[in-house]
C-alpha cells in the first residue's frame, strides 16, 4: 500500500512539475524580444532599438516613418494586450474579449459610434500624417506576429488577438482624451466655488487650460 501511495505522489508531482514547465514556456514565449536582430519589412534604412537599465526605449531611425514603425513593433512586443484594450474601449468592443461583463460599459461607450466615424473621417483626422500611422501599424502587427506566443491575456481568455488597423490608433487617442475627463464635472464646480476665495495666480494655475 506504501509503495502504490508513493507512485502516486510521484506520479502527481511530475504532473505539477510538467504543468509548470508547460506554463513557464508559454509565458516565456510571450515576452518580447530584447537581443539581436530583426529584418522588418517596409523599413527604408537600419534603425537601431536600444534600452536602458529601466527599460525605457531610444529608437534612432533615418525618417519618422522608419521610426514609427519601429516604434509599433516595440509597443506590439512589450504592451499588445493593453493596446487591444484602449482600442476596444472607446469602440464598445470590450465584450468581445469579456464577454457579457463588458456589455454595459459597451452600451456606454457604443452610442458614440466612434469606430464607425473614425473610419469614415480617417484621412480628414490623419492628414498628412496618414503614411506615419500606416508605418506604425505595420510594425505593430509585425511586432505581435513576430511573438513565438501570443500575450498570455489572450490565452486566458481562449480568444485571439486582432490585428491593428490604422482607426486603432486614433481610438487610443480617444480613450486617452475620455480617461482624462471628468464626467460629472467635478473638477469644474470644485473650481467654481474656491475662485473667489484664491489669488487670480493660484486660479489660473489650477484650472491650467492648457495641457
Amino acid at each position: 500500500m506504501l509503495r502504490w501511495t508513493r507512485r502516486i505522489l510521484l506520479a502527481l508531482l511530475a504532473i505539477a512539475l510538467l504543468l509548470a514547465l508547460a506554463v513557464w514556456l508559454l509565458l516565456r514565449g510571450s515576452l518580447p524580444r530584447l537581443d539581436g536582430g530583426r529584418a522588418l519589412s517596409g523599413l527604408a534604412a537600419p534603425v537601431s532599438i536600444q534600452r536602458d537599465a529601466l527599460g525605457v526605449v531610444t529608437i534612432d531611425a533615418a525618417s519618422e516613418a522608419d521610426a514609427m514603425r519601429a516604434l509599433g513593433y516595440v509597443h506590439a512586443q512589450e504592451r499588445f494586450f493593453e493596446m487591444d484594450l484602449m482600442r476596444r474601449a472607446p469602440a464598445g468592443e470590450l465584450s468581445e474579449l469579456f464577454g457579457p461583463a463588458a456589455l454595459e460599459i459597451d452600451r456606454q461607450n457604443r452610442v458614440h459610434r466612434l469606430r464607425a466615424r473614425t473610419r469614415r473621417n480617417l484621412a480628414l483626422a490623419a492628414g498628412d500624417q496618414l503614411p506615419v500611422l500606416q508605418a506604425y501599424r505595420d510594425g505593430v502587427n509585425a511586432g505581435l506576429g513576430d511573438l513565438r506566443v501570443r500575450p498570455w491575456a489572450y490565452l486566458l481568455l481562449r480568444q485571439p488577438p486582432r490585428a491593428w488597423a490604422l482607426d486603432d490608433s486614433i481610438l487610443t487617442g480617444l480613450a486617452m482624451y475620455a480617461d482624462l475627463q471628468d464626467a460629472r464635472n467635478q473638477r469644474e464646480l470644485a473650481l467654481a466655488r474656491i475662485r473667489e476665495a484664491l489669488p487670480p495666480a493660484l486660479y489660473a494655475l489650477l484650472r491650467h487650460d492648457g495641457s
